[in-house]
């Protein structure tokens, strides 16, 4: 009688029988069907952006912020890590940690990269931090 080998199932089965067996509990979450929508609607709104503060806006927007998306799937790692570690599987814990550490460094990136963004538009162009200077000629506070 011949022995067949085991079957391992490839990553693509693997997602899809995850999705299979999760679809009543997803069905009973209050999250969004699409949760990526407000990203994308960012990214697409920045090819309509013309100056450095649009950009750092729809970036920060996107990504920054304990309710952005990056920060968000950081919490949603460290989260899973946590799960994983009361299940007795502290390498795959390990591994959604470190993970959560890189786009914990992916955040602060960003955040300076906003600054380093918005710094160099306010070097090199008029000082917005001071209101603008009344003219000589006003006819403010004269009555008539």
């Amino acid at each position: 009688m011949a022995q067949t080998a085991p079957h391992h199932p490839g990553s693509a089965e693997l997602r899809l029988r995850a999705r299979q067996q999760a679809a009543v509990f997803l069905r009973g979450l209050p999250v969004s069907a699409d949760p990526a929508a407000p990203l994308r609607a960012c990214a697409e709104a920045m090819s309509e952006a013309s100056t450095p503060s649009e950009v750092h806006a729809l970036t920060e927007l996107a990504a920054s912020g304990e309710d952005a998306g990056l920060i968000s799937l950081r919490n949603l790692l460290r989260a899973a890590g946590t799960r994983c570690r009361e299940q007795g599987e502290g390498q795959l814990a390990t591994r959604y940690e470190r993970t959560s550490d890189l786009l914990e460094i992916a955040d602060r990136t960003l955040f300076q990269l906003g600054v380093d963004l918005l710094a160099s538009a306010h070097a090199t162009g008029p000082d917005m931090s001071k209101p603008p200077s009344a003219s000589v000629g006003s006819d403010e506070g004269v009555s008539t």
